[in-house]
């Protein structure tokens, strides 16, 4: 009895031996997992150079919008330069668009329609110029009993279009897209503020700005050594210089006159016209 009991624990612990010396051996052959693969980075963004428009009007003053040719409503070739020493305002939109750019095209009709007495500028540059020809640009102006004195609808290359948004005006253009702020040019051709149009508190604030910058006499113009023309030659004793400034009003700011004629004061900034409030005029909504 003693023996056979002797035998079983030696025969179960030579039988876990065994079975403890293959465990191992099997742990020392297994292949190795694959070792995961390393990640790969991001590709860094590539750098994007200036436009050549870009480069070109960088000797420009801020806020000074530079020249630009497009083709007008009538297939006929537009030149800024033929707004020098005027007051214009500057917008964007695309005749296919179903609501915003309607509110704000409303917007400057009712000032047109208010202010018939005005010598006011209004330029509209489409952002998809692919469908927006000229004829249907035509189209779109009367739909808005657009005065062609006063109101251009403009058409040309993207990458031109897409220049002067960026370059002179600071606002983002890409096809078929746009803002709804308008811009205030004044007859030095510097932008003087950014308004929202689909907003009637910012259409007053235009309002007013334009009542300020329409009520100001250009400056006398550089002779061609650059210098500031003589005092012998003015007619009229020199103005107090006009204060400047490199930033534009931006929808929330006051609106405050650039220069004061030593004749007659611009027409104050906190008292608008009766005409303010701005009145679309009856359009006839898009089909």
């Amino acid at each position: 009895m003693h023996s056979g009991a002797v035998r079983f624990w030696v025969l179960l612990i030579a039988a876990l031996s065994v079975g403890y010396a293959s465990l191992l051996l099997v742990r020392k052959t297994a292949p190795e997992p694959p070792a995961e693969p390393p990640r790969a980075e991001a590709p860094k963004p590539a750098e994007v150079a200036p436009s050549p428009a870009a480069a070109s009007n960088a000797a420009l003053p801020a806020g000074e919008v530079a020249p630009f040719e497009l083709i007008d409503e009538n297939g006929e070739p537009f030149d800024s330069r033929s707004l020098e020493g005027e007051v214009w305002v500057a917008s964007f939109f695309f005749t296919n668009c179903p609501a915003v750019c309607w509110r704000m095209n409303q917007a400057l009709a009712g000032w047109q329609a208010t202010h018939p007495e005005s010598d006011v500028r209004f330029v509209s540059i489409t952002c998809d110029p692919e469908n927006d020809t000229p004829e249907a640009l035509a189209r779109y102006a009367k739909h808005f009993k657009a005065d062609p004195k006063r109101w251009t609808f403009l058409t040309g290359d993207m990458e031109t279009i897409q220049s002067i948004g960026q370059d002179s005006f600071q606002i983002a253009v890409v096809r078929g897209d746009h803002t709804d702020r308008a811009c205030v040019v004044d007859r030095e051709g510097r932008v003087r503020g950014r308004f929202r149009l689909t907003e009637p508190d910012q259409v007053q604030m235009l309002d007013r700005l334009l009542t300020v910058a329409e009520a100001e006499p250009a400056r006398e113009k550089k002779t061609e050594d650059g210098n500031e023309p003589s005092a012998e030659s003015e007619a009229e004793p020199e103005a107090d210089p006009p204060a400047d400034s490199d930033e534009p009003v931006d929808s929330d700011e006051s609106v405050e006159p650039a220069e004061e004629s030593s004749d007659e004061p611009a027409a104050p900034a906190e008292q608008p016209a009766a005409s303010d409030k701005t009145e679309p005029a009856a359009v006839d909504e898009p089909e």
